[in-house]
């Protein structure tokens, strides 16, 4: 919404300083991850490749993870995850870090659209996007029923998903449900996201048209948004302690992956049991807490690079 603001303002998108904003406030804790991970590897796992390791993670830090276990094969949902790789998570986070490349590009060309005036920047958006969309979903479809294992890594098999949120943050200012409507999508947006690993093969269906229930049970919390009411899923979501916790939240999800792997590599087992996974949890939010406070939000407060570009 804010490159629309600017598209519909005719003010400079300035790309480039978009995209040292983004990898700023991504990047220090990434390479932190990282190289943690490095270190645990060379200390506590028992004959490793180190090479192997090392090219993972430039991958890692250059976004381009989900390629590397993509066209080394690996099974996402191989029963024994000890011998997983450490960085495995980083291919969700290189997916992202490529929309991150690519949207803005996406929204270059809109502008180029519209600059004369003549087509309004929201429907060329929902243009756009729709096509991406569309093939993206497609692509995914077919990709997923023939080799479900490379489309599960694969760019061109996820970027429907990021289009379908562009395309409702396209249409959130448009959209004015009533109170009661909004307090039911919800907790019904809820109920259907949980579900979604009860009643769905996820290890055999994703990324392809399945994927559409879970995004689609976010999209709904999402239009539900702040209702007021006492009986809004709002209310605890919006809660200071899950606040507190979404902050956390890009750490949760780098370090909580290494520090399982490490220890289902020190303890020889396939898989963490219900004791084991809740100490994996509790440490890999303490780290997160940490790392957050650290590193994550003494980067973002940084005001040296923010002086000049050439600094950024």
């Amino acid at each position: 919404l804010s490159f629309v603001r600017k598209l519909e303002a005719g003010r400079p998108l300035a790309l480039g300083r978009y995209w040292l904003h983004v990898f700023k406030r991504l990047l220090p804790l990434a390479v932190l991850t990282i190289l943690g991970t490095l270190v645990l590897v060379a200390a506590v796992y028992p004959g490793s490749d180190a090479g192997q390791w090392r090219s993972e993670a430039l991958a890692s830090v250059f976004y381009a993870e989900n390629w590397a276990l993509a066209l080394s094969a690996v099974d996402y949902y191989a029963a024994d995850h000890s011998t997983a790789s450490p960085f495995q998570h980083f291919w969700s986070l290189s997916v992202q870090g490529q929309v991150f490349l690519l949207w803005p590009l996406i929204f270059a060309a809109a502008w180029l659209l519209t600059r004369r005036g003549t087509r309004r920047p929201v429907p060329v958006l929902v243009a756009m996007f729709g096509t991406v969309f569309l093939a993206s979903l497609a692509w995914s479809v077919h990709s997923t029923a023939t080799q479900q294992e490379f489309a599960y890594f694969d760019t061109r098999t996820r970027l429907w998903e990021f289009a379908l949120g562009s395309l409702l943050a396209l249409a959130l200012p448009y959209l004015r449900p009533p109170r009661t409507a909004r307090v039911a999508l919800g907790w019904l947006g809820l109920l259907s996201m949980v579900s979604v690993g009860v009643l769905v093969d996820v290890q055999g269906a994703f990324p392809g048209w399945i994927a559409l229930w879970p995004l689609l049970s976010a999209a709904a919390i999402i239009v539900a948004g702040r209702t007021g009411s006492p009986f809004g899923l709002d209310r605890i979501l919006a809660s200071a302690p899950l606040v507190r916790l979404g902050d956390s939240a890009y750490a949760l999800y780098l370090l909580h992956w290494p520090v399982l792997i490490t220890y289902l590599v020190l303890r020889d087992r396939p898989m963490a049991g219900p004791r084991s996974g809740v100490v994996i949890i509790l440490v890999s939010l303490v780290l997160a807490v940490l790392a957050t406070r650290l590193v994550e939000d003494r980067v973002k407060a940084w005001a040296w690079p923010e002086r000049s570009r050439l600094r950024l």
